[in-house]
């Protein structure tokens, strides 16, 4: 093969790889209620392309006054065996700890750029939160109400929140659509794998 059209070749495919890239994945989150039914769908596609499905079905499931006392036993052994061993867990981790603490510029960093990479589509929905506290869920609901005031004030978006106070609940029913740049994200993370401290935190991680 001639080698011009060799490199012709892979440089058109490089631009192609990068135009999929920049179009970025598409995420759209569907939540529907019907009672105490809650239906979702899960899909991702590519260049409108679908390359993830997932739907179900979330209901309550009851269970009998045995099942809840044998449940009661089976986590209190659980209990008493995570106590024991927690010491042991947490010289395991704290390696791990330590390398995060060391990371934490370059991480914020990287996270900072990573919001820029995530493109909001749609938000909208109706969203019921009640926290068995009365101000915890009024400032909850107070942050989420300004968080919404912004998005529908930049975005195609309609989120609602509806604070309920005698009940413990955090319900959402509506639609999400996210858009997320691969390029501009593959870039950010070979970036952040020049950093010497995530290497070595990575290195931890991975043992």
């Amino acid at each position: 093969m001639n080698f011009n059209l060799f490199l012709t070749i892979i440089i058109a495919l490089i631009i192609l790889f990068s135009i999929i890239l920049y179009n970025g994945l598409r995420i759209l989150l569907t939540v529907e209620k019907d009672k105490s039914m809650v239906e979702y769908e899960l899909k991702a596609t590519i260049l409108k392309i679908p390359i993830f499905t997932r739907t179900g079905t979330n209901g309550n499931d009851d269970k009998t006054e045995n099942d809840d006392t044998e449940d009661s036993a089976d986590d209190l052994d659980e209990t008493l065996d995570e106590d024991k061993g927690l010491k042991e867990k947490y010289e395991e981790i704290k390696p791990i700890i330590n390398g995060l603490i060391k990371s934490k510029e370059e991480l914020k960093d990287y996270l900072n750029k990573l919001l820029k990479t995530i493109d909001l589509k749609k938000l909208e929905g109706n969203l019921v939160i009640g926290l068995g506290n009365h101000t915890t869920t009024v400032k909850i609901a107070s942050w989420i109400w300004s968080i919404g005031a912004i998005l529908n004030s930049t975005n195609p978006s309609l989120l609602t929140v509806e604070p309920k106070f005698t009940e413990e609940i955090i319900d959402f029913e509506g639609k999400l659509e996210l858009k997320i740049n691969l390029l501009f994200l593959l870039a950010y993370s070979m970036i952040l794998l020049t950093e010497k401290n995530i290497r070595e935190l990575i290195k931890e991680i991975i043992g």
